[in-house]
C-alpha cells in the first residue's frame, strides 16, 4: 500500500514532467469508460472540465494524498499561471495499489508490485492526462481501492485535507506536542501510529520500522510509553520517511539493515540476527523482534537501567551499616553452679561407659 515516501515520488514525477504545461486531454480507463468507484462524487463531464484547458501550477501532498493546484496563464505571451482556487483541483488518494507513471519515463515504485510501463496507456489505467509539452501522464489502480475526487477551493481548508494530522516529512512537530499527542492514548502504540489524524502518512510498513527502529514493543499502550521512548519514536519516524523519500521510495535503495526488507508475507525469518514473529495489532499484520522490542511499561528503558548499576553522587552518605547481633546475656553464677552439679552424674556415667574393660 502507497505511503507518504511512494505518494512524495508521485508528486515529484508529476512536478519534474507536468509543471507549467497546459492540459489538452482527458481520457478515462483503457477504453474510455468512466469508472465511477474510482473517481468519487463526479462525473465524466465534470471531470474533464475542471481539467481541460488548465495548467499544472504546482502538486501538493499531505500524508498519503496528493493534489494539483491548477491556474489558467494570463496575457497574449501566456505569462506564468497562478493557482485559482475559485475552479476544483483533483485530489488523489491511492489506495491500495494506485499509481502515477509518465510516458516514457517510467512510474513510481513498489515493493510488493511493479506498475506496467511496457504498453501506452497501461494496463489497469484510470486516468490519462495529455499536456501542451507532449507529456502524457496516467493513474492506474489494479485493485481500485483508490479516490480521485475534485475538491474546490483551497483544498488544504476542506476535508479529507483538513482533517489529516502532521505530516513528518513536510512538519514533524517538537517533542513536547508530539508527546501530548500520544501520552493519553489507550490504543496499542503501532495503532497509534496508524492514526491519520494523529501522523499523515505513517502506513503499516513505516509504523513497524519505526517501532523497531526505536525497540518498542507495538502491543504497548501508548499511554504507558516513557517519555524517552515516545521521544525516540519520533526521532525514528522522522528518519524512516526522510531516507525513504530521499532514495525516492526505492525499496532497493532502503538501508539493508531495515525491518523493510524482511517483513513482506508473513514469511518467518530474521533481521541483524533476531527472529522475526508476526501478530495482528489494530487489525493490522505487524511484524516485530521480540528480542529487541520488549512489551511492559517502560520497555527496554527498565532493561538497560538494571544493565547500569547506579552512579555515587558527590558527597553522598555512605549506606548505614546494619546494626550488629546482641549478644546472648550470660545466666547468673549460681544457675550455672546448679546445672553443672546437675550435669556431672550424666557425665560419670557417660566416660565410665566408654572406658575399655579390664581382661580377667
Amino acid at each position: 500500500m502507497p505511503e507518504l515516501p511512494e505518494v512524495e515520488s508521485a508528486r515529484a514525477l508529476c512536478e519534474a514532467h507536468c509543471l507549467g504545461a497546459t492540459v489538452t486531454s482527458v481520457a478515462f480507463l483503457e477504453d474510455g469508460t468512466f469508472d465511477e468507484k474510482i473517481f468519487e462524487g463526479t462525473t465524466a463531464a465534470a471531470f474533464r472540465s475542471a481539467l481541460m484547458g488548465k495548467t499544472l501550477v504546482s502538486a501538493r501532498r499531505l500524508g498519503k494524498h496528493m493534489w494539483w493546484e491548477l491556474g489558467v496563464k494570463q496575457g497574449k505571451h501566456g505569462k506564468k499561471a497562478k493557482p485559482s482556487f475559485t475552479d476544483a483541483s483533483p485530489v488523489f488518494h491511492f489506495g491500495m495499489t494506485g499509481a502515477m507513471s509518465v510516458r516514457g519515463e517510467g512510474a513510481m515504485k513498489y515493493k510488493s508490485f511493479e506498475v506496467d510501463t511496457t504498453s501506452w496507456p497501461p494496463r489497469f489505467a484510470k486516468l490519462v492526462v495529455e499536456f501542451d509539452s507532449g507529456v502524457a501522464l496516467a493513474y492506474t489502480d489494479p485493485r481500485r481501492f483508490g479516490k480521485v475526487r475534485l475538491v474546490r477551493g483551497d483544498v488544504r481548508t476542506s476535508p479529507p485535507i483538513s482533517q489529516l494530522g502532521f505530516d513528518p516529512l513536510l512538519a514533524m512537530p517538537n517533542a513536547d506536542a508530539f508527546v501530548a499527542a500520544y501520552a493519553k492514548r489507550a490504543a496499542p502504540i503501532k495503532a497509534a501510529l496508524l492514526d491519520q489524524k494523529i501522523a499523515a502518512g505513517v502506513g503499516n510498513w513505516i509504523a513497524d520500522e519505526v517501532l523497531y527502529q526505536a525497540r518498542v514493543h507495538p502491543e504497548t499502550p501508548a499511554k504507558q510509553l516513557s517519555r524517552a521512548q515516545l521521544e525516540r519514536i519520533r526521532t525514528e519516524m522522522g528518519n524512516v520517511v526522510r531516507r525513504s523519500v530521499e532514495a525516492n521510495a526505492d525499496a532497493d535503495a532502503f538501508p539493508e539493515d531495515w525491518l523493510f526488507h524482511r517483513r513482506w508475507g508473513k514469511v518467518a525469518g530474521s533481521v541483524n540476527g533476531s527472529r522475526i514473529e508476526f501478530i495482528t495489532v489494530g487489525g493490522r499484520t505487524t511484524a516485530f523482534v521480540p528480542a529487541l522490542q520488549k512489551k511492559g511499561k517502560a520497555g527496554d528503558d527498565a532493561s538497560e537501567a538494571e544493565a547500569k548499576p547506579a552512579k555515587k553522587k558527590r558527597g553522598a552518605a555512605a549506606p548505614a551499616a546494619p546494626p550488629p547481633k546482641k549478644a546472648k546475656k550470660a545466666p547468673p553464677v549460681k544457675a550455672r553452679n546448679k546445672a553443672a552439679a546437675a550435669a556431672k552424674p550424666a557425665r560419670k556415667a557417660a566416660a565410665k561407659k566408654a572406658a575399655p574393660k579390664k581382661k580377667k
